[in-house]
C-alpha cells in the first residue's frame, strides 16, 4: 500500500508539468520535431504512444466487456432475492482510467530526471482525436506539423506501391483515384488540429515542414519557448544537429508535379484546394 500511494503521489505531480502532443498528417515532420524536444534538457519527448487510436478503443471495448458482464450478474442476484449492487464503471471512471495509463507511461518515460519541466508525446494519429485528449489533460498544448498535401499523396503513394502485395493497386486502380480519396483525409486531419488552434491559440502550435528545411532555428527558439522551456542557442543547436541524425527531413517540396496530372491535380484540389491555400501552399493547374 505504501508504495501504491508514493506512485499515486508521483503521478500527481508529474501531471502538474507542461504536457505537449506532436501530431500531424503527415510523418515527414513530426519525427524530427520529437527529437529537437527530447534532447532539450528539461524536456522529455517520446514516440510512439498511439493511446488514442490503440490503447484507448481496446480499453473501452474492455470496460464496456466488463460493464456488461456485471449487470447481467446483478441482474442474477437480484432475482435470486441476494443482497448486492451489480459492480461496473462509470464514464467518469474511464477517463480516469485512461489518463492514468498515460502518465504511468509518462512516469516510466521520465524515471528519476527532477529537471524535467515538460513531458512530450509524438503520435501523429491523436490528431484526429484532440477532444478526447483535452478533456483528459485541460492544459496540454499541441504542436501541428503540417506538410504539402499533395507531396505527402505522392510519397504515400510511392510508399504503399512499395510494400502492397496487390491490395493497394487493386482498391486504387489509378493515382488520381488516391489522390482524391488521400485528399479527402488530410484535410480532415489538419482541419480537426486547425479547429482546435482556432480555439486555442495560446495552447496551438503551427509547424510547416518545408519550413524547417528552409530555416530551423528560428522555428526551434519558438517551439521551446512554446514549451516554456529556455531557447539558448547551445540548446537549439544540439536539437537541430541531433534531429538531422536521428530524423532526418527527407522532404523533396514540389515533387508532386512529378507525380501528378490534370485529373489528379484537378480531384485532390477540389477536395483541399481552399485549405492548400490557407496554408500558403501554390495552388496551380498541373500539365496534362
Amino acid at each position: 500500500m505504501e508504495d501504491y500511494l508514493k506512485a499515486h503521489d508521483q503521478l500527481g505531480q508529474l501531471l502538474g508539468k507542461n504536457i505537449v502532443f506532436v501530431v500531424g498528417a503527415t510523418r515527414w515532420g513530426t519525427s524530427w520535431v520529437q527529437q529537437c524536444l527530447d534532447t532539450h534538457p528539461n524536456i522529455c519527448c517520446k514516440g510512439e504512444g498511439h493511446f488514442t487510436d490503440s490503447l484507448f478503443p481496446s480499453l473501452a471495448k474492455l470496460i464496456d466487456q466488463y460493464n456488461q458482464d456485471a449487470e447481467k450478474i446483478g441482474n442474477r442476484m437480484q432475482l435470486a432475492g441476494l443482497p448486492g449492487n451489480a459492480a461496473g464503471f462509470t464514464f467518469d471512471d474511464v477517463e480516469h482510467l485512461m489518463r492514468t495509463a498515460m502518465a504511468l507511461m509518462f512516469q516510466r518515460w521520465i524515471g528519476d530526471q527532477e529537471n524535467i519541466t515538460c513531458i512530450g508525446e509524438k503520435t501523429p494519429e491523436h490528431v484526429l482525436s484532440l477532444e478526447l485528449l483535452d478533456k483528459l489533460f485541460p492544459e496540454m498544448r499541441i504542436i501541428h506539423v503540417v506538410r504539402d498535401g499533395r507531396d505527402e499523396a505522392a510519397s504515400a503513394w510511392d510508399f504503399n506501391m512499395g510494400i502492397s502485395k496487390g491490395e493497394f493497386p487493386r482498391r486504387y486502380p489509378s493515382f488520381a483515384d488516391f489522390a482524391e480519396t488521400f485528399a479527402r483525409n488530410w484535410s480532415r486531419s489538419v482541419g480537426s488540429a486547425r479547429r482546435f488552434g482556432r480555439l486555442n491559440r495560446r495552447r496551438y502550435y503551427q509547424i510547416r515542414a518545408e519550413d524547417v528545411v528552409e530555416e530551423p532555428a528560428p522555428i526551434i527558439r519558438r517551439l521551446f519557448r512554446f514549451c516554456s522551456v529556455d531557447d539558448r542557442e547551445d540548446d537549439v543547436q544540439a536539437a537541430i544537429k541531433r534531429a538531422h541524425q536521428v530524423a532526418p527531413l527527407d522532404i523533396d517540396p514540389g515533387v508532386w508535379h512529378r507525380r501528378f496530372d490534370k485529373d489528379a491535380t484537378r480531384r485532390f484540389h477540389r477536395q483541399s484546394g481552399e485549405l492548400l491555400k490557407l496554408l500558403n501552399y501554390p495552388v496551380q493547374e498541373q500539365k496534362a
